[in-house]
């Protein structure tokens, strides 16, 4: 079964679906400067996994007495950093194409529900588009490991041969790789290309066009350009 036939089509968010870069930095930045008394990132800080952890290992890993405390000042932080939110263009009538074509996209992301919320609303996104919403609330592990994915599929009712996941990460290639499904790993996120493609994923694309394309989706002249 092709990419293109799939019902189920479950996708990251951050880098995948919404460029989240300045508004997740710009958070950060507020929790580091307001709690911490200092600039973000701090030396050392391995910037580029940043996309990939969630807050409480971010925090664990600078200040592991405060983690609960910095964690709740970044919740609150972020619809402050909200309408620094980006759709990626053609995103949203992907999305609305899967669904209107009755197919089942979703999302399984390491990210909280909260935020992941907002992030939706300010993309113009509807929550109810998606079958079901996985979030950093429904499972302990997180992505590499595959337990959101396998969580994502069980709550859709959906068989992985029947579905087929969508990111922007190693750690999402990796993830739908230990769960069984075939994966779509997208360029125009936060990782690059090269890094991605050592990992082999079953289809790599340059942009929502060619995610369109791959999907079997049709889009807006404008969007396929």
């Amino acid at each position: 079964m092709t990419a293109s036939s799939k019902t189920h089509i479950l996708f990251d968010l951050d880098g995948t679906l919404v460029d989240t870069r300045a508004a997740v930095t710009e958070c950060y930045s507020i929790v580091f400067r307001e709690e911490l008394g200092s600039p973000f990132p701090p030396p050392g800080f391995p910037v580029g996994e940043l996309f990939a952890m969630r807050p409480p290992e971010v925090f664990a890993s600078v200040a592991p007495d405060k983690v609960e405390v910095l964690h709740a000042a970044y919740r609150a932080a972020y619809p402050r950093c909200a309408s620094l939110v980006k759709v990626f263009a053609g995103v949203r009538d992907l999305i609305l194409g899967l669904r209107q074509s009755g197919r089942k996209p979703s999302i399984v992301t390491n990210k909280g529900l909260e935020r992941t919320l907002i992030d939706l609303k300010v993309a113009d996104i509807p929550a109810d588009a998606f079958e079901v919403i996985v979030t950093a609330e429904d499972t302990i592990d997180r992505k590499p490991h595959p337990a959101p994915i396998l969580f994502g599929l069980d709550k859709a009712g959906a068989d992985g041969s029947d579905a087929i996941y969508v990111g922007d990460g190693p750690q999402d290639v990796l993830a739908a790789r230990a769960a069984g499904l075939d994966a779509v790993a997208v360029t125009y996120g936060f990782y690059a290309s090269e890094t991605l493609a050592q990992l082999e994923p079953d289809h790599l694309v340059d942009d929502v066009a060619g995610l369109a394309q791959a999907l079997g989706v049709s889009m807006p002249a404008e969007v396929a350009g």
